[in-house]
């Protein structure tokens, strides 16, 4: 009787301590699925953009004298260290669609298919090709450019330049950790070219039409949208009054970012409210690389962030917005183009630099802060980076 009794104790025990541990093993999957329930209501992605690609002739003009072959991989090395984002973005101001068009610098641009080849070397995987100087080549140079991209860059997005009408009627999409992100490509125009009928398709020009319907298709098939605008003043660095009714429009078609170029300097970043959502603006991140000699145009600005996106309420919201000075440098001989950030760049560079030497302007580390600085001025909820 005594052991049936200590028997019984023992099983009511083992139970209840079983009733436990499935209690446990049940609160804590219930743990796991609402913790998985909240992370799949959510998607992000993180991104890196630069200014304008902007290859004059004295860019590749000793490795023509030369005649060795073109290499361009240590122009774009410095910067290769930051295109370890999601998405790494820059814009073509000029095609490069080799030396079969001919070379050319300004005022009509072609340069080697090699310049190419070290974008995507060094990391980028979106490129506008659609700027006023797109067609300088004529419809052969912008069809022989995207040919070579989809060809040797294939995990290049290209925007806003198409080789057939199906092509451009198509909104382009790509998939990042498991968000749809809309892109598009706008200029302002193509300095005088007139596209014929049969070709109006081949690059973005803005309209308010135009951009209307190509969003509205858009918005359909993803699920956030970045927008490229070719715009602005050259030279001056405040938006327009073009600018900002592009940008109230773009926010308004439910865009959540846009990336301004064409003046080749910088311009102001900024967030515009809207109803649907808030936009991300940069108005101009300047050049990235080119051959110009003056200081200013010698500043540029690298775009960062990461968007986070929510699929319940279809908003979103930005991490770690940042701008980051860029430096062009090239020495007095046009020898040894390289971009530096504000990181690299330091006092030695400035003073080896053309705009230095030649032209006797400004370009210390102090002098780009100050610039930038005044440029900027007091932003809310975007980090100026200054060292």
């Amino acid at each position: 009787m005594r052991k049936w009794a200590i028997c019984f104790l023992c099983m009511c025990v083992f139970a209840k301590l079983m009733s436990m541990v499935q209690t446990q093993q049940s609160s804590a999957y219930r743990a796991q699925q609402t913790e998985e329930s909240n992370q799949s209501d959510t998607a992000s992605f993180t991104f890196m953009g630069v200014g304008d690609n902007l290859i004059h002739g004295a860019i590749y003009y000793w490795q023509q004298q030369a005649g060795d072959g073109y290499n361009f991989d240590s122009m774009y090395k410095p910067i290769s260290k930051y295109t370890n984002k999601d998405i790494n973005y820059i814009n073509y101001e000029t095609i490069c669609a080799g030396e079969e068009l001919g070379l050319e610098g300004y005022p009509l641009f072609n340069g080697p298919v090699e310049i190419n080849d070290a974008v995507y070397k060094a990391g980028f995987n979106w490129m506008s090709l659609c700027s006023n100087h797109t067609y300088d080549m004529g419809l052969e140079g912008v069809v022989k450019e995207l040919n070579y991209m989809h060809k040797n860059c294939p995990d290049m997005t290209v925007t806003g330049a198409y080789t057939s009408k199906k092509a451009a009627q198509t909104p382009t999409v790509i998939k990042v950790n498991g968000l749809r992100i809309g892109l598009a490509s706008y200029t302002y125009g193509l300095n005088g070219f007139k596209l014929d009928d049969d070709h109006k398709w081949l690059i973005n020009q803005i309209s308010e039409s135009k951009i209307k319907s190509d969003i509205k298709k858009l918005n359909k098939v993803s699920d956030v949208q970045m927008v490229t605008m070719h715009w602005g003043t050259e030279y001056q660095t405040t938006p327009n009054a073009m600018q900002k009714k592009y940008a109230k429009l773009l926010n308004k078609l439910g865009v959540e970012v846009i990336i301004g170029t064409h003046p080749h300097v910088i311009e102001p970043v900024t967030y515009i409210k809207g109803d649907k959502q808030d936009t991300l603006c940069y108005y101009s991140l300047g050049n990235f690389i080119s051959a110009q000699d003056h200081n200013e145009n010698m500043i540029g600005g690298m775009a960062g962030f990461k968007l986070i996106y929510h699929f319940d309420t279809g908003k979103t919201e930005f991490k770690n917005v940042t701008f980051t000075p860029t430096i062009t440098y090239y020495n007095s001989n046009f020898k040894n183009f390289k971009t530096y950030t504000i990181h690299e760049w330091n006092d030695d560079l400035a003073a080896t630099h053309l705009c230095t030497v030649s032209e006797g302007e400004d370009m210390t580390k102090q002098w780009v802060q100050d610039y930038v600085k005044g440029v900027m001025g007091d932003l809310k909820g975007i980090k100026v980076i200054y060292s």
